[in-house]
């Protein structure tokens, strides 16, 4: 059985013989908003027809959640970078003015007692308070270099999911543009056989009502058409760029082959970004918690200072070197309180693991059970737009041989076919997507290129 066809401009019916329905469909095939594209700073225009792979590839880095994870993860770089600086080398240089009344038994009889000196000092060693310090910062930047690709997943498919949106308003669109076509033709006839006294004036006005319903059932159609746009072009950062035409993306994606439900739960849970960071949370409390019970522990520093003085004295040294251990013994319950801190930390850190553990499993369930219930039902939506493609073959013969035939009807329902169709693949396309990024993958990096794009 073959697939359905991707076509979403297909309005213009070559069976159509009746010139008003014609001259409707093609009135009104534009889609809405087209005309509203915007200036995007200083980007390149988006290209028509925009294809999905484009969309991906135009959208821009500086989205809000992309934004708040790269300031995350730059804060998690500084507070590494603080933690290795505690070993490093400093160097001070002190001048002090004094002025003295010196006692007559010194030895230097003048006022100025003035000095200048350079020191330069260096932790040595401290038992691995600076050790854990580090490899807590170290765990912490890795988790938000994690979370910020979680970010870019959740960016992606929510550009997917709003380019799949805007293909499908397109396709409520022509549903309800071609009831409308029909349901005028039939309403224009019943007014010229009401105008010869053939139909009565409640049947004319129960003709009106249904049009009338029709028509704002078109409406809603054609806004559905802009809000999926303004959708779009607010997922790519590109706000009041609205794309005027879209390709239907490849389905290639959703021919793969799904594996077993156990298997995709070891995969989730080993490479999901989201767990990922969270086990880098856990590491960085424990690395955390150790830094603050080293508290306690001695600590070893080098110093070196050289100095120059105005007034000698034989026990005034032009330079000096030292190695200083100092060992706690009262800390005033700063050390305490760190570690309960810390054990804090790791406790929330551990939670979080196991919150995002449990809600990924049960995602996955949920995504599993949804991708193949929406395998099956692609193969009953294939089957119904066959009949419907038969259907208005054999309703558009009966009408070119003048018999009379349901062909407007028939028409609509053919559109209404493929739209159900489209549904199907796009949801299952996007379960998938959502499946690659559950997977630690990126979301059809691959497989979103259109038929005839490089790559495919």
């Amino acid at each position: 059985m073959k697939p359905p066809v991707n076509c979403l401009l297909d309005p213009f019916r070559v069976y159509l013989s009746r010139p008003l329905l014609g001259l409707l469909l093609v009135a009104s095939a534009a889609p809405a908003g087209a005309a509203d594209a915007g200036d995007a700073d200083a980007l390149p225009p988006l290209p028509e027809p925009l294809t999905l792979q484009a969309a991906l590839e135009a959208a821009r880095p500086d989205h809000p959640d992309l934004l708040l994870a790269e300031a995350e993860r730059d804060l998690a770089l500084a507070e590494q970078a603080s933690a290795e600086a505690v070993t490093g080398l400093r160097a001070s240089a002190f001048a002090e003015g004094r002025y003295v009344e010196p006692s007559p038994l010194a030895p230097e009889p003048g006022s100025d007692d003035s000095r200048a000196s350079l020191l330069l000092s260096k932790q040595l060693y401290d038992f691995g308070r600076t050790r854990s310090a580090v490899a807590a910062a170290e765990a912490g930047h890795a988790g938000r270099e994690l979370a910020y690709l979680d970010a870019a997943y959740r960016q992606r498919l929510d550009i997917i999911a709003s380019y799949l949106d805007v293909l499908l308003a397109d396709l409520a669109f022509l549903v309800q543009n071609e009831a409308m076509a029909i349901v005028f033709v039939n309403l224009d006839e019943i007014r010229d056989r009401h105008e010869l006294g053939q139909v009565s004036d409640v049947e004319l006005l129960e003709q009106e009502t249904r049009y009338q319903e029709v028509r704002i059932r078109r409406y809603r159609a054609q806004a559905d058409q802009r809000a999926a746009r303004v959708r779009l072009a607010e997922a790519l950062g590109r706000p009041g760029e609205l794309p005027s035409s879209l390709t239907p993306p490849s389905l290639a994606a959703i021919e793969r082959e799904l594996p077993g439900l156990q298997a995709l739960q070891a995969r989730v849970l080993e490479h999901n970004p989201a767990v990922r960071a969270a086990r880098a949370g856990v590491e960085a409390g424990l690395q955390r918690l150790e830094a603050a019970r080293a508290g306690r522990r001695p600590l070893l520093t080098g110093e070196v200072e050289a100095a120059e003085y105005a007034k000698d004295f034989g026990s005034r040294d032009e330079w000096r070197a030292s190695v200083i251990l100092e060992v706690p013994l009262l800390t005033g319950g700063t050390v305490k309180a760190r570690v309960a801190r810390a054990r804090g930390e790791l406790k929330r850190a551990r939670a979080e693991l196991a919150r995002r553990q449990l809600e990924l499993r049960q995602r996955l369930v949920d995504l599993f059970e949804r991708i193949q219930v929406l395998q099956a039902q692609r193969d009953e939506a294939w089957t119904r737009q066959d009949y419907r493609d038969l259907y208005l073959d054999r309703s558009r013969s009966l009408y070119e041989l003048e018999v009379e035939t349901d062909l407007g009807d028939a028409m609509v329902e053919s559109t209404r076919a493929r739209l159900l169709a489209a549904q199907v693949d796009y949801q299952l396309l996007l379960a998938w997507a959502q499946l690659d990024a559950l997977r630690g993958q990126e979301p059809l990096s691959v497989q979103a290129r259109a038929p005839g794009e490089e790559g495919e």
